[in-house]
């Protein structure tokens, strides 16, 4: 953990906690969960509180105007309003002051005199809202008639204790809405990000075993995001163990490679340290193998090299002119190769490639053409156009490729039968430079056979047209 230092105190630096997504989810929800309870329940609070101040609102303009219609000959009739009234005695207090007479009168209900001695506190902000101690709050209406002075005083006791009683059922069910919740929506969060769980963990029991990406991620059938999850993370795992294989075999097969001449060539050392001296004919015919297979074991590091290269994929592609690349290509392998090669190109022909591979892609296929054809055949080399497409083949008049072995030719170190049984040179490295670089500059590479005999090599230049 980080220590700060504050005036020669050291003081622990708080790394921040790491939360899981299930974490994160359930705090989201709850904030949301109790905001909306809390909200809901202060709406219901507020809207049962008001309809019952209304209600006895609406209670005191009725008791107000039965106490106007009792008024005869501009007299009130206060005897009769207060046999005919239905009011509650014990929480509303009625005021009648009547000073239209020469002297004025007041008159009271029952227990009025005694509520008016109380003390009373008025609400700054709701004047209609008076709190009488020992009565609780109060309602207050007035209003006059003819000089007829008329008060009110509705107690808001009823009112109070609906409203307190609503309060404790809402807190109540918002307290069990709100354990409900916790518990639901901790379970969902968990749910929900268990395949993620279940992914991680398994992920990491691959990483400790050795099973090298061999065994594959249990797809869930649900979410659908972590089942295309795990899917993509499946079609990972198998291509990282394609590779790792191919990676393997192609460190076996180099390491048999160049174990076989670096054994031959320590034989004869040994052979000549021993014999030499003794028997010198032998040494000439040493030092000419050590120098063919040291020359092989060259070609073999190049090849290793140029695959190398190739499999970096850092390649710079630009318009070419194919055919002035072809004509130079050609003219290098005709000194080299054995074999008559034809050209059948056009005069100007312009792809979207690399130079360098188109050049080393060309070479490997004439060089692979002069290794399995017959010294006095014939080599060619065509180019086509179809649309904005160009075809370039090579063929030869060797022997031709069994179909099931049409796709294994382009396998590092794939030599077939043909190459064993005539002893053809090379590494088994070539092809599978072509097929590589093929790739790098987006060209298709097929091979098809000849009648009787031979093969074609094709590659077409699927290129956008000719920006010049």
């Amino acid at each position: 953990m980080p220590i700060i230092k504050v005036r020669g105190v050291k003081m622990k630096r708080k790394t921040p906690q790491m939360t899981t997504t299930s974490q994160e989810i359930q705090h989201s929800f709850r904030v949301l969960f109790i905001w909306f309870a809390f909200l809901m329940s202060l709406a219901v609070v507020g809207v049962v509180g008001v309809q019952l101040v209304h209600q006895r609102q609406a209670e005191s303009i009725e008791l107000l105007g039965s106490l106007k219609r009792s008024i005869i000959d501009d007299r009130p009739d206060w005897e009769q309003w207060r046999k005919n009234s239905t009011i509650n005695t014990q929480n509303t207090y009625v005021k009648v002051n009547d000073r239209t007479r020469n002297i004025p009168t007041k008159f009271y209900s029952h227990g009025t005199k005694t509520f008016l001695k109380a003390k009373q506190i008025h609400l700054p902000f709701f004047r209609a809202l008076t709190y009488v101690d020992g009565y609780g709050f109060m309602y207050y209406r007035s209003g006059s008639k003819l000089g007829i002075m008329s008060q009110i005083w509705l107690s808001l006791n009823p009112v109070v204790n609906v409203l307190l009683s609503v309060i404790i059922v809402v807190f109540s069910l918002f307290l069990l809405s709100l354990l409900f919740g916790w518990y639901f929506i901790s379970s969902t969060a968990k749910r929900l990000t268990q395949p993620i769980s279940q992914l991680s963990q398994t992920a990491r029991d691959q990483s400790k075993s050795e099973l090298e990406y061999e065994t594959l991620l249990p797809v869930p059938k649900s979410p659908m995001e972590v089942k295309q999850l795990t899917t993509s993370f499946n079609e990972l795992l198998t291509s990282i163990n394609y590779k790792n294989q191919q990676e393997k075999t192609f460190i076996s097969n180099a390491a048999h490679e160049l174990r076989t001449p670096i054994a031959a060539i320590r034989g004869h050392i040994q052979l000549v340290q021993r014999h030499g001296r003794d028997h010198p004919e032998i040494v000439d015919r040493s030092i000419q193998f050590i120098n063919n297979e040291s020359a092989r074991m060259q070609t073999l590091v190049n090849d290793l090299l140029a695959l190398s290269r190739a499999d970096r994929g850092d390649v710079k592609l630009d318009y070419i002119d194919l055919t002035s690349l072809l004509n130079e290509t050609v003219e290098e392998q005709r000194a080299v190769l054995k074999q008559t090669i034809n050209v059948n190109i056009p005069t100007k022909t312009v792809v979207y490639a690399n130079a360098d591979n188109v050049q080393q892609i060309l070479s490997a296929l004439l060089d692979n053409a002069g290794k399995y054809s017959p010294a006095d055949s014939q080599i060619t080399v065509a180019l086509s156009q179809h649309g904005s497409q160009y075809s370039l083949s090579v063929q030869n008049t060797g022997p031709s490729i069994p179909d099931n072995q049409k796709d294994q030719i382009f396998e590092r170190f794939y030599r077939g039968d043909q190459a064993h049984n005539h002893q053809v040179s090379g590494t088994g490295l070539g092809l599978s430079i072509v097929k590589q670089l093929a790739e790098l500059n987006h060209i298709q590479i097929t091979v098809t056979d000849l009648k009787p005999q031979g093969s074609r090599f094709n590659l077409l230049f699927n290129n956008p047209e000719n920006q010049n």
